[in-house]
């Protein structure tokens, strides 16, 4: 069983899932469609990219809502072709950081290969200063398009979630599904990175559910097949809402439906009904840092 449940008073047959928001500030369109589904409840938490051009605007209704469960969207690539975010920490191209254009990289792989892994470190904790020094109450650092959590930053990454004292999104799952998901070009040094760490005094996660940008207008059975299959232990399934309009059209029009069909599954009441009735736990990440410490 996972420990970190245990000691949050779950049994071993109990199923309980993180449904997570990510990319909010990444658009205005983002942060309509976000706060919308995390007022409706189907969503319990979500995350910023403080790196992203509407970061003030998510920061601005944060603080007017403090009940919000938010944490910071860590990342070091900006996947986009014209709609691009820099770093935060300098414009140094000795770091590594920064992209011929000035930007952070498009690419997991281009990321991990250029940037300094202490340029990450300070990267890092420069998106998290941004979010407290906006007077959001953060609740958990997570990853954008995986690149913080590559072995050659993960034990940095970790070290700013023990430092600010916030869990971390760490998935701790076998081999052949860390196969399945191919989101890490070398699985065994991931694996061998969390063999150094004392997972059973962390939070982690026992299923990702992560590729859900997928071509679909109507994503409400899509939803609730991934809520069929949830198992006991901890779950994390994450989604990207945006509300359609020419914003989102111009920023990122290949995957444009799958937001907005991700906005409409998840401020549709029923898919929260559909989850209570399937027996699960919703929780959030607030609920895993509140039992840091117990």
């Amino acid at each position: 069983m996972n420990n970190f449940l245990k000691k949050m008073g779950y049994g071993p047959e109990d199923k309980v899932l993180i449904t997570h928001i990510d990319d909010i500030g990444f658009s205005h369109a983002s942060n309509v469609a976000s706060f919308e589904c995390l007022d409706v409840g189907a969503a319990t938490c979500g995350s910023i990219l403080t790196a992203a051009p509407w970061f003030l605007e998510a920061a601005e209704i944060c603080r007017a809502n403090p009940g919000y469960d938010v944490g910071v969207h860590l990342t070091l690539t900006c996947e986009y072709p014209t709609f691009r975010w820099p770093a935060v920490s300098t414009r140094d191209p000795a770091t590594g950081l920064l992209d011929p254009q000035g930007y952070l990289w498009h690419t997991t792989e281009d990321a991990v290969s250029h940037v300094d892994a202490k340029a990450a470190e300070v990267e890092m904790r420069t998106q998290i200063e941004l979010a407290l020094n906006a007077g959001i109450d953060i609740t958990h650092i997570d990853t954008h398009m995986g690149s913080v959590v590559d072995p050659k930053f993960i034990q940095s990454y970790l070290t700013l979630a023990n430092e600010f004292g916030i869990p971390a999104f760490l998935p701790r799952i076998s081999p052949e599904r860390l196969e399945e998901l191919n989101r890490l070009k070398d699985q065994g040094k991931y694996l061998e990175a969390l063999a150094q760490i004392d997972l059973d005094s962390l939070p982690t996660l026992d299923e990702i559910y992560i590729d859900t940008l997928v071509p679909l207008e109507d994503k409400s059975q899509f939803y609730r097949e991934i809520i069929d299959g949830v198992k006991p232990g901890l779950t994390h399934l994450l989604f990207h809402p945006s509300k359609m309009g020419d914003e989102l059209r111009a920023i990122d029009d290949k995957a444009s439906a799958s937001r907005h069909a991700d906005y409409l599954a998840f401020t549709d009441p029923e898919l929260k009904s559909y989850i209570e009735a399937a027996g699960i736990h919703q929780i959030g990440y607030r609920d895993l840092k509140n039992n840091l410490n117990s």
